[in-house]
C-alpha cells in the first residue's frame, strides 16, 4: 500500500500588502497496490487533534 502526502497552503495578504502562503494542514492519501484510492485523511491547524477521513463512494452510493 502506497501513500500521498500534500500539504494545505492558504494565501493570506499580509499587513505590508504582499501576498503570503500559510501552511495550514496535511493531505494524506492512501492507495492500494493497484492505485485505487482506499482513504483520505486530513490535518488541519484549525482544528487540532482532530483527525477528518473521507472515503471513495461504495457502489451502492453511486447507483442513486
Amino acid at each position: 500500500m502506497a501513500n500521498q502526502t500534500l500539504k494545505l497552503r492558504v494565501k493570506t495578504e499580509g499587513r505590508d500588502g504582499k501576498n503570503y502562503w500559510d501552511n495550514c494542514g496535511v493531505l494524506f492519501i492512501n492507495t492500494d497496490d493497484s492505485g485505487t484510492i482506499t482513504s483520505v485523511t486530513v490535518k488541519h491547524n484549525m482544528f487540532p487533534g482532530v483527525e477528518m477521513a473521507a472515503f471513495p463512494p461504495r457502489d451502492k452510493d453511486e447507483e442513486s
